[in-house]
């Protein structure tokens, strides 16, 4: 059974590839940006126990774990990091959209 959100994101990627965002660009690795990027907005409970994070601290910590996980060191992100803020918009987008 598909997955509707992580099928959203996907699409919401190869949006984001056609408009050049660099994160984005290599096809291959959309399957990963989606899984890693939906598996910790859904694991943000499990993470920050006892803390209800306002809507923007949950996606900056969206932001911070798609940086974790595809950068090797986090302190030469600088400004590419608007494009990985891209990829967390289109996963939040997806999950707002299919939690309705």
């Amino acid at each position: 059974m598909a997955d509707p959100t992580r099928e959203a994101v996907l699409r919401g990627l190869d949006a984001l590839r056609a408009e050049g965002c660099p994160i984005a660009a290599d096809p291959q690795c959309h399957e990963r940006l989606a899984d890693v990027g939906l598996r910790r907005w859904r694991s943000v409970a499990r993470r920050h126990r006892g803390r209800r994070l306002s809507p923007d601290d949950r996606f900056r910590d969206l932001v911070r774990g798609l940086v974790a996980a595809f950068e090797p060191d986090r302190a030469l992100v600088g400004p590419l990091v608007r494009d990985y803020e891209c990829v967390a918009r289109v996963i939040l987008d997806a999950v707002t959209s299919t939690d309705q």
